[in-house]
């Protein structure tokens, strides 16, 4: 089994603020939390993670790909919620999946309706008609239906009502049953 995520001496420095070496691995079948208080980094290292932002120094793998030099590689197999709902408010959850079948080799369509249904998430309502929760749930189902092996969360159950909070968390740990998944 691969390691979903190792990271090894990865360092980011914004002046006042920096990640000093830090190294972490997350293997298969695990679920890892990043706490700490406002500013401590967690953000910093998500985003050095997706190479969203340049690390200073550091490696940095993704179910053994490297962050950089195989990005597209190692982004396929990743299902992403960050803080927010980042999907335009003039769609609908029908327009999100037809937007994102062609970036995922892996799309599943009917998956991805199965999660709308699920989450109770009508498919024709406006996007900008969404409660937060509701844009939550919809960037869930977004991140699930491609069957990533690795998901990563930033915040993903803000905003979401205790029982929908609870489902949510139950499938998370139906998804890394098997050991090949991780969040």
């Amino acid at each position: 089994m691969t390691n979903c995520i190792e990271i090894k001496g990865l360092c980011k420095s914004y002046g006042d603020f920096a990640l000093k070496n830090i190294d972490l691995t997350l293997p298969g079948g695990s679920i890892l939390g990043l706490i700490g208080e406002n500013g401590a980094g967690k953000t910093t290292t998500i985003k050095c993670i997706l190479n969203l932002i340049h690390r200073d120094a550091g490696e940095i793998s993704l179910l053994g790909y490297d962050n950089v030099r195989e990005e597209q590689l190692a982004k396929q197999d990743i299902g992403l919620v960050l803080d927010g709902c980042f999907f335009h408010d003039t769609l609908r959850p029908l327009d999100v999946g037809k937007i994102l079948a062609p970036a995922y080799r892996e799309w599943d369509q009917k998956l991805f309706r199965d999660y709308l249904g699920k989450f109770g998430l009508p498919e024709k309502k406006l996007i900008k008609e969404f409660s937060r929760g509701m844009k939550m749930k919809l960037s869930l189902s977004a991140a699930l239906a491609h069957h990533p092996k690795l998901l990563i969360l930033d915040e993903a159950t803000a905003g979401l009502d205790p029982v929908v909070r609870d489902e949510i968390l139950d499938e998370f740990l139906g998804l890394i049953q098997d050991e090949d998944h991780a969040i």
